[in-house]
């Protein structure tokens, strides 16, 4: 309980600091120099407090009107949420499949020669061109597949949920497939294939259940890359989530309140993850 109060206050503190830190860094004109100046940080600090403790999240401005951040936070929330789930989900998804239950077929290699070769192209690169194809694809056939209106509904979702995906695909598939073949090769799934047991009920009672432990470990950072990638699409394609407090105006409000949603949004990400885990080992797994 200390320990989990500790880290709470960490983090409190390293999100006031960040949304905080244009108003702390200041260039000397005379030296051209940054200088720390921390002057503004009690009454910022203050003035969020005060706000959350009067039940107010505070206000930012929108199109250069001032809107109560209540108002419209819980829809950009959602919208954020449903995208990074996606996103985590697909990767999740996507490496266990390719990475264990089929990494049987020949096809698996070629998929994962190509996702050697797109892993080496920087995740910026991978939405710009993704963006440019979805182009090139309605210039030819007319298909809308995506749109960059903020209102377009599902066009402006999921597309998104498809780029976000990119990165946390890429990075699992390629733990997945190397702890696969390192188990491949132990004693207990050489002793299973020698009792004739077939691929699919090795892959199901045996690969999966020494795999999860690394997946489960490398969850906190496949869920990173699914938020810094949520960070170039949103703005990117102008979808209404939780980055849009953050890019509005710098404010510093607003940024501490989407710096907050992102680790909340990690947090239900992480649990969704791990309690789907939970229900596929009770309901295929023999433990």
């Amino acid at each position: 309980m200390i320990r989990f109060l500790q880290q709470t206050i960490i983090i409190t503190l390293l999100i006031l600091f960040l949304a905080g830190f244009p108003s702390f860094v200041h260039i000397d004109s005379g030296s051209q120099s940054l200088k720390w100046d921390f002057e503004m940080a009690p009454s910022l600090f203050g003035s969020f407090f005060s706000s959350i403790l009067s039940g107010s999240l505070g206000t930012y401005e929108l199109a250069g009107r001032i809107r109560p951040i209540s108002e419209d936070i819980a829809d950009n929330f959602l919208t954020s949420l449903y995208i990074i789930l996606a996103g985590v989900g697909i990767g999740v998804l996507f490496s266990l499949v390719f990475g264990i239950f089929i990494s049987r077929f020949k096809l698996t290699r070629v998929v994962n020669a190509f996702l050697s070769i797109l892993a080496a192209i920087p995740d910026f690169i991978l939405i710009i061109l993704s963006l440019l194809l979805a182009i090139k694809f309605y210039k030819a056939t007319g298909i809308r597949i995506v749109s960059l209106l903020p209102n377009a509904g599902a066009l402006n979702i999921w597309f998104p949920m498809l780029l976000t995906s990119i990165a946390p695909s890429l990075y699992l598939f390629k733990i997945v497939a190397v702890k696969y073949y390192q188990t491949s090769g132990e004693d207990f799934v050489r002793t299973a294939v020698a009792k004739g047991m077939g691929p699919n009920y090795i892959n199901f009672q045996h690969v999966f259940k020494n795999i999860e432990p690394f997946i489960n470990a490398e969850l906190t950072k496949v869920i990173s890359l699914a938020i810094g990638n949520l960070f170039i699409v949103e703005y990117l394609l102008n979808v209404p989530g939780i980055t849009k407090f953050i890019f509005q105006n710098g404010e510093f409000q607003p940024v501490v309140i989407g710096l907050f949603s992102m680790l909340f949004m990690s947090m239900i990400t992480y649990a969704a993850v791990r309690l789907s885990f939970f229900l596929f080992k009770r309901g295929f797994i023999y433990e």
